[in-house]
């Protein structure tokens, strides 16, 4: 088991954050660069694009509940390093898969791929949560949370600049060096299971019941994540922006700039009111979209948005681990996760047809209204079992007090 430092950035912390960059940078290449693939080698519609995506996700999802069981039986270290080695081969066989000319032989490729990332990022995930002691559990999860965004950032701009300068080839193997990449400083990390761990045993053992109540406004939430990062290449052409790229790096260095600081507002502010008002601005932000005009609306809803999803993964997940006892980080960590695979899977491909019959107007009417949704749950009786929605300190009280029940119960 590891020993836990003081320190909130040691190296191997920082080295953590270096390796989800750098998965999160083969996901940000796709955005841009997959839809063109599935049009112009393919001949795909919208749906296709939104299949594309959603079966990629799909693979996540259908691995999630074995890489939680994996990660507490053989630990988060040997996922990391599987899981990245898997993407980077999946990656590079993108093109020759799109060859063939049929879209089923790249969407099997997608859910391959997506299989993999879950057995990567579920395990880098727990591993954020366990490595920081409770103290600075918040302040390390939402840097580490950091890392989608900069590799979001990064993803786009280097996607497109290596299609245009050498085509699909090269930039798929491009790709496939940032997995291995994220293989290899994986390497350096600790083990980081707990010694108290027990391996779920049947179904029944795989989920938490608690953080699934989460995991369900992170489902909602997530389906504006893909209506825009899956969808807006394809809307933006419509005003006559050839490139998304700087719409992508609008959305990603806006949610950028604000997770720095989001351990510090997650751990001072009451998490159901900032979820609530996260979320509401989540929902202007698809509005805005829906109602653009011009390229400068989109580049305003881009802002919006980012500046609703910019808590929504660090918080959701700590609420979720702050109501659950330590042995059951991944189990909490899977349970959140496969909601928003779920979104991802099933929500990409139904906003991929909702934008067929509809347009992208009227899909991100539908958008808005999730994230609505999701304010509702979280103001609901629903969450009443949750008990991490207060402050942190409020939070790890009530968690360490149910213990306490429970171990006095168990006694007699």
């Amino acid at each position: 088991m590891l020993v836990v430092s003081e320190r909130a950035y040691t190296p191997r912390v920082l080295a953590l954050f270096a390796a989800g960059i750098a998965y999160f940078t083969v996901a940000g290449i796709s955005f841009p660069v997959l839809p063109r693939l599935v049009e112009d080698e393919l001949g795909g519609s919208k749906t296709d694009i939104g299949l594309a995506f959603a079966v990629f996700a799909l693979g996540m999802l259908l691995v999630r509940p074995v890489a939680g069981v994996a990660s507490d039986r053989i630990g988060r270290r040997p996922l990391m390093i599987g899981g990245a080695l898997g993407i980077a081969v999946f990656q590079l066989l993108h093109v020759p898969a799109a060859d063939t000319g049929e879209l089923w032989v790249l969407l099997l490729v997608r859910i391959m791929t997506g299989a993999c990332s879950s057995l990567m990022y579920l395990a880098q995930a727990t591993t954020a949560t366990e490595m920081p002691s409770a103290r600075h559990r918040a302040r390390v999860f939402s840097t580490f949370s950091v890392a989608v965004f900069v590799g979001f950032a990064i993803g786009p701009i280097l996607g497109e600049s290596m299609l245009q300068a050498h085509g699909f080839a090269w930039t798929f193997a491009v790709a496939a060096g940032a997995a291995g990449l994220s293989a290899l400083v994986a390497l350096v990390l600790p083990e980081t299971k707990p010694d108290e761990v027990r391996p779920a045993e049947g179904l029944r053992d795989v989920f938490h019941p608690v953080a699934a109540r989460i995991g369900l406004v992170n489902l909602l939430i997530f389906i504006t994540f893909m209506g825009f990062n899956g969808f807006i290449q394809d809307y933006s052409e419509e005003f006559g922006i050839e490139e998304a790229r700087w719409l992508l790096l609008t959305y990603s260095g806006t949610t950028l700039v604000l997770r720095f600081a989001g351990g510090w507002v997650i751990d001072r502010f009451d998490r159901r009111n900032l979820a609530s008002v996260s979320h509401t601005v989540v929902a202007t932000g698809a509005v805005i979209l829906a109602t653009a005009d011009g390229a400068g609306q989109l580049y305003v809803g881009a802002f919006v948005i980012a500046a609703g999803m910019a808590w929504n993964v660090p918080l959701l997940m700590l609420i979720a681990v702050d109501s659950a006892e330590d042995h059951e980080r991944s189990k909490v960590v899977a349970t959140v996760t496969t909601f928003g695979d779920l979104a991802n899977s099933a929500g990409a491909l139904l906003l991929g047809v909702i934008a067929d019959a509809v347009d992208y107007e009227g899909m991100y009417f539908m958008v808005a209204g999730a994230a609505l949704l999701a304010v509702a749950l979280m103001r609901s009786p629903f969450m009443a079992p949750v008990a991490g929605l207060g402050r942190r300190s409020e939070a790890v009280a009530a968690v360490d007090a149910d213990g306490l029940a429970r171990d006095r119960t168990a006694r007699r």
